[in-house]
């Protein structure tokens, strides 16, 4: 994982994470199909169950707005709900105004709202999330509006969403007007391990993340679904936990950097903290090195989170590295680059990573490219120099 930062962190996966933001996987897509089918079924009575962190949170919210462009939708916590809360919400969530205290008139305003929209073909909907943590007597509230019928047909369509036991429910004598209508259930799977890339590679990017294949490696997508299981909310906050955990480890570790000196005098010092650098005798070099045995484009250092790796840019009289010529190399802690009377002394390099050798094998169109890149950049630079001379 290259890309360590808490806030791509929060915004990815954390507090600070776009709600509105749905990488779907294939249970995910199969709950709101089965969702969708059992509303438009004549009983319009689900139930969706899954461990926390399952995704049914999200899952229902994204039923909701297909819902709406129907018919009246009331979405609720259902946690420690109780009869007043469930019937203030419903009358809230579907615009109903209403100034009276009393559960009768309430009751009676509600039923009045149901059995109109039925009847003109726009059945409500009312979906509890975490149904199965509220009051009994909100559950018997709910029994009775299960009961409701206009001209025949059910006048309230019914999502409830919960853990393990929210089948529980449909045992309960106070439910058996719900238990009539005969619910549909539907058991959440976590996602599989490529889902799990998928999602944590897609959100990273969505928050502003870069190379995010990098930062989240297959490895490192298969260890954070393994301590998951494979479920949305839980691999969210591994994910989180991870970043912040390589943020304390990059601030620990010190910064690469490079010693320029000339006769055992120190000329210069550089932290290495950008992707790659150009060394050469040319005013426009990164690192600057005066000496007629070096070229105007001599070598570059490309810096990567676990290596440092020098490349000759096809100089006149070669780079060394340790006394011996190199055309690619890694560098290590102490090496010394010698370059005329100069020498560059490298400190505090990454532990080399066996991935490296496949870097170093690739073609060397990549590093040409870059130096084309380059050249072009200096170029438009030396040119902003001179129009303002």
């Amino acid at each position: 994982m290259q890309e360590h930062s808490s806030s791509i962190g929060s915004q990815a996966f954390g507090e600070h994470a776009d709600t509105g933001l749905i990488v779907a996987y294939h249970s995910h897509q199969d709950a709101l199909r089965f969702l969708a089918s059992s509303l438009g079924q004549t009983n319009g009575v689900a139930l969706l169950q899954g461990p926390a962190g399952s995704g049914k949170s999200t899952i229902i919210k994204e039923q909701q707005s297909w819902s709406l462009r129907e018919s009246a939708v009331a979405l609720m916590d259902g946690i420690h709900l109780s009869p007043r809360q469930l019937l203030s919400e419903m009358l809230s969530q579907f615009d109903i105004n209403f100034t009276t205290e009393h559960d009768e008139h309430l009751l009676q305003l509600l039923n009045g709202f149901l059995t109109q929209q039925t009847s003109s073909g726009r059945t409500p909907v009312l979906i509890i999330d975490n149904a199965d943590r509220a009051t009994p007597s909100a559950l018997r509230l709910l029994n009775w509006l299960a009961a409701l019928d206009a001209r025949g047909n059910y006048a309230l369509r019914i999502v409830l969403t919960g853990k393990e036991r929210l089948r529980a429910l449909l045992k309960s004598d106070s439910m058996r007007s719900f238990v009539r209508r005969h619910p549909a259930i539907y058991s959440l799977n976590p996602m599989t391990p490529q889902e799990s890339t998928i999602y944590l590679r897609t959100r990273h990017i969505a928050a502003g993340g870069k190379r995010s294949d990098e930062a989240f490696t297959v490895k490192v997508c298969e260890k954070l679904h393994e301590l998951s299981g494979g479920w949305p909310g839980l691999l969210n906050r591994c994910a989180l936990k991870a970043m912040q955990r390589l943020d304390e480890l990059e601030s620990a570790k010190p910064v690469p950097r490079i010693i320029v000196s000339r006769d055992g005098e120190q000329m210069a010092e550089y932290e290495l903290t950008e992707r790659q650098y150009l060394i050469g005798r040319n005013e426009l070099s990164d690192i600057v090195i005066e000496d007629t045995y070096v070229s105007k484009m001599h070598a570059m250092l490309q810096i990567y989170s676990n290596a440092i790796v020098l490349l000759d840019l096809n100089s006149t009289n070669g780079t060394t590295v340790n006394s011996r010529i190199v055309q690619k190399t890694i560098l290590r802690s102490n090496d010394i680059i010698s370059l005329g009377h100069y020498r560059l002394k490298i400190e505090n390099a990454p532990a080399i990573d066996a991935d490296m050798d496949d870097r170093l094998k690739l073609s060397d169109t990549l590093t040409m490219q870059n130096l084309v890149d380059m050249r072009r950049s200096r170029a438009r630079r030396t040119i902003k120099a001179l129009k303002h001379k």
